[in-house]
């Protein structure tokens, strides 16, 4: 049975990336795992129901790619990190779906879409 998904995020810089998925986005290190000695680092950060692999193994696939996350208020998810200074393309807009969606752009150019129903 299906029990959710993980999604994987190519990063340059794992320790970069834990910083500002972390302290920016208000996600926590679920664990890490770094072998030393300049090998690539891979760690999985968590908010919620949601969680992200971290990956700086060139073979975990290409940077800039595109994820959607549902969220309940993308509004007050807006305003939580405009607070915390994260650049935003957008302010939330109304998607033809019938979502509030904003998104942004982590260290590495991948695009994190949030969006949430309109009641």
């Amino acid at each position: 049975m299906l029990q959710g998904t993980i999604s994987m995020l190519r990063v340059a810089d794992a320790r970069k990336s834990e910083a500002f998925f972390c302290g920016k986005l208000g996600f926590r290190k679920t664990w890490e795992y770094d072998p030393g000695d300049g090998y690539p680092v891979f760690m999985e950060v968590t908010r919620d129901a949601v969680s992200f692999h971290l990956s700086e193994h060139e073979g975990d696939g290409p940077a800039g790619i595109q994820l959607y996350v549902n969220v309940a208020d993308a509004k007050a998810l807006y305003e939580e990190f405009t607070s915390r200074s994260v650049d935003i393309g957008n302010a939330p807009e109304e998607a033809p779906w019938g979502h509030l969606v904003f998104e942004l752009q982590d260290l590495d150019g991948n695009t994190l879409r949030f969006g949430s129903p309109i009641a």
